[in-house]
């Protein structure tokens, strides 16, 4: 038994209160304009059979991504990794040296040449770091050993608190130079970060070198101001089971963008040194229904009980009370690593106990008291993701095509890219490519079962002849579109960070013949001296409706003139009389169809 259990109660209490500064970094400007589209380097081009993608056969699709539109590749697929730890192919995520590039990939050459042909096209190119540890067989570990110690995912991990100052300098040489010599924009940090302490100062040698770049997250852990953006701030899907229509983004963008004033606890869990979880889940009525927010598990499998002892008002600017949350039901035969809380709202995981500290040892307990004090999280711009190399993640259906849209215009419009946040997709999504898994990719994660059979978007051996079939070469041109239409706008749909809420209201729609409740909740995105409707249509009907755009609240309240235009179907702009707007026409065709799916208006003020 753990000593610290001597002098612990039945029940530990433990305040925990954190009063954070906002980042004390400011994010790059173009950070704000970034349309991300991830890239598995040896399936995005297949130029010699199966896993034969290069940094030279990516480069040659550069044209192809700069008239799509994207101004940011997420690259996951440089450095020296394993060909069968994961799924039985060649994966980032096995790697074996984050310091050196896999001479399967090409030569330092080549990928200098990829990053510089990249940013002439107006492209930032990020790299994928895999933060926890290397493969076992790493020489790594045989040159620095006190540099490791505890392992995850079948690799070693890196002793990130031990007091290693030599291996916390090599880290940051590592990704310095990584942006001093390539030119190389940023990193994506696979599931967490570890020691912000060293992103911050990697951050600060890549500003005085004159080349800034950003840092974004696999999840919600706390960065202490060194993160930019998430990859999973909002996602669109659950990677085993394909798009998640519990998420609200998909039926009601507004008050997506409304929840993030809140900070209620929904969910904790318990973390064991074993690597095992237990949860438990919390009913947030009468306050808001996390079951709309895909927050909430309505059959939790953790053996968890949640109860808040107290039941403060929610948290105002003025006014935030702390809240006492007992957890029951833990495991008291297992050490705790970790315990982590999820608030409504801020969509992220709190963790706390990490590496020795608060919770982090204790064991022999069943039951923990918590105080918790809700803080001011990293700055974080607003962020969206459709689809990543995860999706199609082990025990997925085995039919079932990885790639999340499926040609709905409905989702790659109306709940992604007219959103206001960075939109992270992966390749292939953007003309509704059918899935090629790897020959050798197996359902299993550690390589058990028929090779070929697997369903991981990782695997996905994207078959570009596809784009010969003319419903491919259709969603192709409405997802280059809605590219174009959010780069013409760029100042209405350039997200702000999570302290401010974006300026965009619900917009009211009537149609014949149609439940209100069946379709997405239309919205509008405003600035002093225009507006952009963006509605949705999940349906395979064409949908004629009355929209009732009300002006009210916003700064183009009072406006005496005004033209709008149907700018997803090329309309000619016309002037409007503003009543005229309460009872505006509004037709959507089918989704899955070209240019079907959404309606796109655009208001003006005509001085």
């Amino acid at each position: 038994m753990n000593t610290k259990n001597l002098i612990l109660s039945s029940i530990a209490v433990l305040s925990l209160m954190f009063f954070g500064e906002l980042s004390a970094q400011d994010s790059p400007e173009w950070a704000k304009d970034l349309i991300i589209c991830e890239i598995a380097t040896r399936g995005f081009t297949s130029p010699d059979g199966p896993e034969s993608g290069d940094f030279k056969s990516a480069k040659e699709k550069l044209p192809y991504l700069q008239k799509l539109g994207i101004t940011g590749i997420w690259l996951t697929g440089t450095n020296l990794g394993d060909a069968k730890h994961f799924y039985n192919i060649w994966t980032q995520y096995a790697c074996v040296d984050p310091a050196k590039l896999d001479p399967a990939l090409g030569s330092p050459e080549d990928f200098k040449a990829f990053i510089n042909d990249a940013h002439q096209r107006g492209i930032k190119v990020f790299m994928d770091v895999i933060t926890h540890g290397v493969m076992n067989y790493s020489p790594l570990i045989k040159e620095h050993p006190e540099w490791f110690g505890g392992g995850s995912w079948g690799m070693t991990d890196f002793d990130w608190y031990g007091n290693h100052k030599d291996l916390d300098e090599w880290w940051v040489k590592t990704f310095s130079d990584w942006v001093t010599d390539y030119g190389v924009d940023g990193y994506r940090l696979d599931v967490g970060i570890y020691r912000p302490d060293l992103w911050k100062i990697i951050k600060q040698n890549a500003l005085e070198a004159g080349h800034p770049i950003v840092v974004f997250n696999e999840a919600w852990t706390y960065s202490e101001g060194a993160g930019d953006f998430l990859q999973r701030m909002a996602t669109l899907s659950d990677q085993r089971k394909g798009p998640d229509m519990n998420v609200i983004l998909h039926r009601d963008v507004a008050k997506h963008y409304q929840q993030f004033d809140y900070f209620r606890i929904v969910e904790a869990g318990i973390k064991y040194t074993d690597e095992s979880w237990d949860y438990g889940y919390l009913d947030v009525k009468p306050f808001l229904d996390a079951s709309v927010y895909g927050y909430y598990n309505p059959d939790p499998k953790g053996a968890l009980k949640l109860t808040l002892l107290n039941s403060p008002a929610l948290p105002t600017a003025e006014k935030e009370e702390s809240q006492r949350l007992l957890i029951e039901g833990v495991n008291p035969d297992k050490v705790i690593k970790n315990i982590s809380v999820r608030p409504l709202g801020w969509s992220l995981r709190y963790r706390y106990g990490v590496n020795g500290s608060l919770l982090a040892g204790f064991t022999g307990n069943t039951s923990y008291e918590m105080e918790i004090t809700p803080f001011v999280p990293d700055r974080l711009i607003y962020s969206t993701q459709l689809s990543s190399h995860d999706d199609g993640w082990e025990s997925s259906p085995p039919d079932k095509n990885p790639y999340v849209a499926e040609g709905s215009r409905s989702m790659f419009g109306y709940s992604f890219l007219f959103t206001p946040s960075i939109p992270i997709f992966m390749s292939g999504e953007e003309f509704n490519a059918n899935y090629v898994p790897l020959p050798s990719h197996t359902p299993d994660l550690w390589g058990k079962g028929e090779q070929g059979k697997g369903r991981w978007l990782y695997a996905s051996m994207i078959d570009w002849e596809q784009l010969k079939q003319p419903s491919k070469r259709d969603m192709l041109d409405d997802v280059t579109l809605m590219i174009a239409i959010r780069k013409a706008d760029a100042d209405l749909f350039r997200p702000l960070t999570i302290d401010k809420k974006p300026p965009l209201k619900a917009v009211s729609l009537q149609a014949k013949g149609i439940n209100s409740d069946s379709i997405p909740v239309p919205y509008m995105l405003y600035n002093d001296h225009k507006a952009i409707v963006v509605c949705g249509n999940t349906t395979d009907a064409t949908i004629k409706g009355v929209l009732n755009i009300s002006l009210a609240g916003t700064p183009l309240e009072g406006a005496e003139k005004l033209r709008i235009a149907d700018i997803w179907n090329g309309g000619k702009s016309n002037q409007i009389k503003v009543e005229d707007l309460r009872k505006f026409p509004v037709i959507m065709k089918p989704d899955k169809t070209k240019r079907g799916g959404v309606a796109v208006l655009k208001i003006e003020i005509i001085k």
